[in-house]
C-alpha cells in the first residue's frame, strides 16, 4: 500500500527498462504514486522511493486485482520486446511476450476503466510485417481496436523515434547504434558501422520522450497516436564520427529501415544527438566504463 492512497497511481509495465525507468522516477517527482509491473528481462533500475511499488513479475501472469493496488488512472504499457533483429533469433518468446502482455494490459484498462497508453511501438509503423517483431506489434494494434470497438477501450499508440540517453539498456548485439558506440567507445574498440552508414535515424533524448509523456498524460484530448521524435534524422556515418573515434565498416544488416522520421512530433525535443555525443564523450574521456 502506498502511504497516501489520495496520491494518484500510475500503472507502469516495464518500468524496471531504459524509458520505463525514467518515466517512473519523473511521475513520482511529478506527485504521483507508480505500480511497476516487469519481469526485469529489459532491465533492473529500481528507484527507492516510498510512492512506487514494484512487482517483478511477467505482466501476462500478473494480477493486479489483489485488492493492495490503487486502481491506477492511466497504464503505461511500455514491456514489449524490442528489436527487429532480436526477434529474429528469439521468435517465438517476442511473440508470445507482446501479444501476451499487450491483452493483458488491454483487459486491466478494460476493467479498471481508465486510459491504456500502448508505448514502444515501431517508428516504422510496420511497413511490412515479415519478422517476429512487426508482425507481433501489428497484432498488438489490432488487439487494442478490437477492445476499443467491443468494450470502448480507451488507448493511445505511443511511437518512438530510436531514443538515447543516460542508462539506454545493454542488450549486447541487438543494442540501439549510440549504446553501441559508447560500449565499444569505453572498451577503446573502433566504432562497427554497418554498411556505407548512410542509414539515417530521427534520434530522440529519453529527456524530451519523458517530458512529452507527462505532457500527454495531462492533455484531455490526448490524441489516439501520439509520435515522440525529434523530426531531423542522422546519418549513422556522421553519428559515429561524432565519437571522434576511429570507425570500422562491416557488411550492412538485413531488415532495417533506410531512414526513420518523424514528421509530426507531439513535442518539440530540442536535445540535439550530436552536441549530447560529444559531451558524453568529453564527460567519458579515459574512463574505462560507463556510468
Amino acid at each position: 500500500m502506498f502511504n497516501n492512497e489520495e496520491i494518484p497511481n500510475i500503472i507502469v509495465t516495464g518500468g524496471c527498462g531504459f524509458i520505463g525507468s525514467h518515466f517512473t522516477e519523473r511521475l513520482l517527482d511529478e506527485g504521483f504514486c507508480v505500480t511497476v509491473v516487469d519481469d526485469k528481462r529489459q532491465g533492473d533500475w529500481v528507484i527507492p522511493h516510498p510512492n512506487v511499488k514494484y512487482y517483478f513479475e511477467d505482466v501476462a501472469n500478473f494480477n493486479p486485482f489483489k485488492g493492495e493496488i490503487t486502481p491506477p488512472v492511466a497504464i503505461f504499457h511500455l514491456a514489449n520486446s524490442p528489436r527487429v533483429r532480436r526477434s529474429l533469433e528469439r521468435p517465438t518468446e517476442t511473440i508470445v511476450n507482446n501479444i501476451a502482455s499487450t491483452a493483458a494490459v488491454a483487459d486491466w484498462a478494460r476493467i479498471m476503466n481508465c486510459r491504456l497508453f500502448f508505448a514502444t511501438s515501431s517508428s516504422t509503423q510496420y511497413s511490412d510485417s515479415d519478422n517476429p517483431y512487426t508482425w507481433s506489434k501489428a497484432n498488438c494494434e489490432n488487439l487494442l481496436e478490437l477492445y476499443h470497438r467491443l468494450y470502448q477501450l480507451d488507448y493511445s499508440k505511443l511511437y518512438f523515434y530510436s531514443v538515447y540517453g543516460p542508462g539506454e539498456a545493454d542488450y549486447g548485439e541487438y543494442s540501439t547504434v549510440i549504446r553501441c558506440f559508447k560500449k565499444k567507445y569505453l572498451e577503446n574498440k573502433p566504432l562497427q558501422v554497418f554498411g556505407t552508414g548512410k542509414k539515417e535515424r530521427d534520434f530522440t533524448h529519453v529527456y524530451d520522450v519523458v517530458q512529452g509523456l507527462i505532457q500527454l498524460l495531462a492533455d484531455e484530448n490526448a490524441p489516439k497516436i501520439v509520435h515522440f521524435g525529434k523530426g531531423s534524422p542522422r546519418r549513422i556515418k556522421d553519428i559515429a564520427e561524432a565519437f571522434d573515434h576511429p570507425i570500422i565498416n562491416a557488411f550492412d544488416q538485413p531488415g532495417e529501415a533506410q531512414k526513420t522520421l518523424c514528421k509530426t512530433p507531439y513535442i518539440e525535443c530540442p536535445t540535439e544527438v550530436i552536441a549530447y555525443i560529444k559531451d558524453w564523450v568529453k564527460r567519458n574521456h579515459n574512463r574505462s566504463n560507463d556510468d
